[in-house]
C-alpha cells in the first residue's frame, strides 16, 4: 500500500511539473508573439515617419526652410558671439556646440532630399554623427603636433571653430548639389547670404 501511495503522489507531481512546463512554454511562445508583433509595428512607423519627412525637390514647400538658413544663422552666430567674447575656454567652447549643433541640424533636414541610408549605406543621423566625431579627432589631432594634451585649453576653441567651418561647408555643398540647377533657387544669392 506504501508504494501506492508513493507511485500515486509521483505521478501527481510530474502530472503538475508537466503542466506547469506546458502552461511556462505556452506563455512564453505568446509573449516572443506580442513582441515579435511589437517589433513589426515600431518598424512599420518608423517607416512611415521617415516616408512622411521625405522632401522633394520639385515642392518649393520642402524647401522653402533651406532659404531661410542663412537668416537663422546670422541669429545663431549672435547668440554664440556672446560666449565667444567672454573669454572664458569653457563658455567659448560652449557657444561652439550651440553652433554646432545648429549646423547638424541643418545638414539633416537636408538630408531628407536624399533616400535612406544613402549615406555610405547609413542612415543621415549615424553618418552626420561619425562624420562631426571625425571632423573632432581630426582638428584636435591637428592642433596638438607634440602629441595629446599639449596644446592647453585652447585647442578645444581652435577645434570647435574648425569643425564651424567643415559644417557650414558641408551645409553649403549639399544646397548647391541639390539647388544649383533649380529655377525657382537663387544658389548663388543663398550662398552670398550663407557666406
Amino acid at each position: 500500500m506504501d508504494s501506492t501511495i508513493i507511485a500515486a503522489i509521483i505521478g501527481a507531481i510530474a502530472t503538475i511539473i508537466a503542466v506547469f512546463i506546458a502552461w511556462f512554454l505556452q506563455r512564453n511562445n505568446k509573449m516572443n508573439e506580442i513582441e515579435s508583433t511589437q517589433d513589426l509595428e515600431e518598424d512599420a512607423e518608423q517607416s512611415t515617419t521617415r516616408n512622411l519627412s521625405q522632401r522633394y525637390l520639385e515642392y518649393p514647400s520642402h524647401y522653402r526652410f533651406v532659404k531661410s538658413l542663412p537668416k537663422i544663422k546670422v541669429v545663431i552666430l549672435e547668440n554664440a558671439q556672446e560666449g565667444w567674447d567672454t573669454g572664458v575656454t569653457a563658455d567659448m567652447r560652449e557657444a561652439s556646440y550651440d553652433v554646432i549643433d545648429f549646423l547638424e541640424y541643418a545638414w539633416l533636414r537636408l538630408a531628407r532630399f536624399y533616400p535612406e541610408n544613402h549615406w555610405k549605406d547609413q542612415d543621415a543621423e549615424s553618418y552626420i554623427r561619425n562624420y562631426i566625431q571625425d571632423r573632432f579627432s581630426f582638428h584636435w589631432s591637428k592642433h596638438e603636433p607634440e602629441g595629446p594634451g599639449t596644446g592647453g585649453t585652447i585647442v578645444g576653441v581652435l577645434t570647435g571653430g574648425d569643425v564651424i567651418s567643415d559644417l557650414e561647408s558641408l551645409v553649403s555643398d549639399t544646397v548647391s548639389a541639390l539647388f544649383m540647377y533649380n529655377d525657382d533657387f537663387d544658389y548663388s544669392a543663398w550662398k552670398k547670404e550663407w557666406n
